[in-house]
């Protein structure tokens, strides 16, 4: 594992008990899938299949197809979070696979083949090669399956916003390479900052159906959606559902030939 993959790593170890702690761990454990219900209708019935959830967290999302009928395996890079995963799954009777993994390395791991794998919220930027996640999804697939991705816009990446609040282009769409912070914030409690670095990469929308294409996956639909359509965790369930006049989030779906 390099220094940058590592770094990652180490602040997602750093966050994951605060995100146990403030996602909505209740109303899953009472029962209740936390997935937005445009996932879930662009995604279908997932009653009897397999499915493997790459960069699973603490497996909220995981836990919640299997609710829904799926078998389900998650993959995560953060021991941590792993941890909080099989521990919900354990206080819901769930039977549920949890491997510690970088996405990047999963070839080596996983020999099982799944109907559907499936990726969500805060993907694409964690993600150093696009090409090689998508060599990785396609060999985890049966033929015929299908890989189901929901992530932010990668437009946003272009934004800015002035001091009185107002949305701006900013940066530059096609930047490649990869961004590096010196601190680690957190999307579910705005004053927790993690020191250390972090880095992230941007991939173009391009860049990302591309890479999929090549790899013996046929494009099924590529949507884009001018709300976040965010959920599972506090925060930001209401307040950043408002319709914005450019793309907030995007979905595609790419089944194995």
């Amino acid at each position: 594992m390099n220094a940058m993959t590592q770094a990652n790593r180490e602040a997602w170890n750093a966050v994951a008990k605060a995100h146990y702690e403030n996602y909505h761990v209740d109303k899953l454990l009472a029962g209740e899938p936390l997935l937005n219900d445009l996932v879930r209708t662009e995604v279908g019935d997932v009653n009897g299949k397999s499915l493997i959830h790459l960069l699973c967290h603490i497996g909220t999302d995981t836990l919640s197809w299997g609710l829904l009928g799926a078998r389900v395996t998650g993959v995560d890079i953060s021991p941590e979070a792993i941890r909080y995963a099989r521990s919900l799954a354990s206080q819901m009777g769930m039977e549920a696979n949890f491997i510690v993994s970088d996405v990047m390395d999963l070839m080596e791991k996983v020999n099982a083949k799944y109907d559907i794998v499936f990726a969500s919220t805060g993907v694409l930027c964690w993600i150093p090669d696009i090409h090689k996640l998508a060599a990785t999804v396609r060999q985890l697939l049966k033929p015929g399956g299908f890989f189901y991705l929901f992530d932010g816009h990668p437009i946003r990446a272009m934004l800015g916003t002035t001091e009185n609040g107002e949305t701006i282009v900013q940066h530059d769409y096609f930047s490649a390479g990869v961004q590096e912070y010196d601190n680690f914030t957190d999307y579910i409690l705005k004053d927790l900052e993690i020191p250390g670095k972090s880095y992230e990469w941007h991939w173009t929308l391009g860049d990302v159906i591309t890479a999929f294409c090549q790899n013996r996956m046929r494009l099924a639909f590529l949507h884009e959606h001018p709300e976040y359509h965010y959920g599972g965790y506090t925060a930001f369930d209401e307040a950043l559902n408002q319709r914005e006049f450019f793309p907030q989030t995007f979905s595609f779906k790419v089944i194995a030939e």
